[in-house]
């Protein structure tokens, strides 16, 4: 096999891969307008890096105005990783997209001030609930009860 045809394979395998990893970080659309993707575990910066290619991606893809980042599965946050996290806002603002945060644990909210990382910038909400009525209440949207018809 010549270096053209493995240069083109290895191509073809990367392409792969990011649309592997791409599905491995389901940022979802709740709403017109309205995206959410909830992160769980130990984020590495990495991890963080490919989080904001997909999220800005699907921002410019759907034209989102708003998104949610919940972080209440989040275990554990370094430095690193949390500039990463502010980095996805700025970024989206530039495209847009107002980002609000929810979910901060107290043990994250915790390591974010000791490590001097500040949110004054950011919108943060409690819970994914509070983050969409938030995000409802920006896009000027009510949810009105049609009665009570379920038995």
């Amino acid at each position: 096999m010549n270096m053209s045809a493995k240069g083109a394979m290895m191509t073809e395998s990367y392409t792969m891969s990011e649309e592997e990893n791409a599905a491995r970080i389901p940022v979802s659309e709740l709403w017109e307008g309205v995206l959410l993707l909830s992160l769980n575990g130990i984020v590495d910066s990495a991890q963080s890096q490919h989080v904001m290619d997909v999220v800005l991606n699907k921002i410019a893809e759907t034209r989102a105005r708003i998104f949610i980042l919940d972080i209440r599965a989040v275990v554990a946050m370094d430095t690193a990783v949390a500039n990463h996290l502010i980095k996805i806002t700025q970024a989206a603002s530039l495209l847009g997209c107002e980002c609000v945060i929810s979910g901060i644990s107290p043990a994250v909210a915790q390591s974010l001030v000791q490590l001097g990382i500040s949110l004054d910038d950011v919108v943060t909400r409690v819970t994914i609930s509070d983050a969409l009525s938030y995000a409802f209440d920006r896009l000027a949207l009510q949810v009105v009860s049609r009665g009570n018809n379920i038995p």
